[in-house]
């Protein structure tokens, strides 16, 4: 187990499901992060992960966490709809806090959560670990720098078949848009800001159709934006149909194709990725971007360097907001 040192942040992990899991295993990876204390509804749920990640303490209700004072930071991963509660809460417990996308289910909500940070004076993230990836970091470069001429349509799919219980009950969140969908929205609108050297934007129209279940909850979903820059986007995702999940970005004078997107499984584990760029009339070049981190591991660091900033440059506070209202709108679309 890492031994704390003056730089290190102690984490304390709220909820002990899978994605903890894996951002546990991430912390023990990091430079600059450490596992001190882990809660869940059950004591015998948290006890079971403490032993499994060797972490020296575990709560058996999320209260007891926040008040323990050798935890700094917190790392929250319930469902959706109580990321606002327990965001709220921690900020006035004076923890600084990484919160699983969507931060909440609601624009209103989400700027409460912000104000908490605020008055509290507590760093906050939205934790879309995807968009610290060397790959996207190196699309945005390629399209910034000009590499396929004007930026005119990007196509994202994050969509698989798995009906997991709390994605098909709207009292948990349920529904594709705002659990991946909520993925090609941001890169959609990464693009655009790359393609516009603007640092947060927001579509001019959205448009959306999809199967809803009984429940009203989305299970495949698909979507239209209206970018600034006069950029396209055309959105797919769901949890009720396996489809390719891809990035492709077309400009003037090319086009850029990542066929495994930062997001996948796969892809949060140290490796090399590619992007292929095919000139208009040329021929595809590969280039290859290597991941020397883990993608739950990089982003335990990228928390720990901004923690006196409050926010993380990537994933500011305005970012999120624009995010959510495009989801918002998504969202309506397809329901109405």
């Amino acid at each position: 187990m890492k031994l704390g040192h003056p730089k290190s942040v102690r984490w304390g992990l709220l909820a002990a499901g899978t994605i903890a899991a894996e951002f546990a295993a991430g912390v023990e990876e990091s430079k600059h992060g450490v596992l001190e204390a882990v809660a869940a509804r059950s004591g015998d749920r948290a006890a079971e992960f403490a032993s499994r990640f060797e972490i020296p303490k575990c709560y058996g209700a999320y209260e007891d966490l926040l008040a323990d004072p050798d935890v700094d930071a917190i790392y929250i991963s319930t469902p959706h709809p109580l990321h606002g509660e327990w965001a709220i809460r921690a900020a006035e417990a004076g923890k600084h806090i990484l919160c699983e996308k969507p931060l909440t289910m609601s624009v209103a909500e989400a700027e409460k959560v912000i104000d908490a940070a605020r008055a509290n004076d507590v760093f906050l993230m939205e934790a879309f670990m995807y968009r610290l990836h060397p790959q996207i970091r190196r699309l945005a470069e390629l399209i910034s720098c000009g590499a396929i001429g004007e930026v005119r349509a990007v196509d994202v799919t994050f969509s698989y078949n798995f009906a997991v219980p709390r994605l098909t009950d709207p009292a948990l969140g349920g529904g594709g848009i705002f659990d991946v969908g909520c993925y090609c929205t941001s890169l959609a609108r990464l693009v655009s800001q790359a393609a516009t050297g603007q640092d947060v934007v927001e579509p001019e129209e959205v448009l959306g159709m999809a199967r809803l279940d009984e429940n009203g909850v989305d299970e495949v979903s698909f979507g239209l934006l209206r970018l600034p820059g006069g950029v396209l986007a055309q959105l797919a995702c769901g949890f009720q149909l396996t489809q390719d999940d891809h990035i492709r970005v077309y400009g003037s004078e090319g086009q850029l194709y990542v066929p495994k997107p930062a997001w996948i499984h796969e892809m949060r584990k140290p490796k090399t990725s590619q992007i292929i760029l095919t000139p208009e009339g040329g021929e595809p070049e590969v280039i290859e971007v290597e991941a020397t981190q883990g993608l739950f591991a990089r982003e335990a660091d990228h928390v720990a360097t901004h923690l006196e900033d409050r926010q993380a440059p990537e994933l500011t506070w305005a970012e999120t907001l624009a995010n959510l209202r495009t989801l918002e709108r998504w969202r309506a679309a397809v329901t109405r």
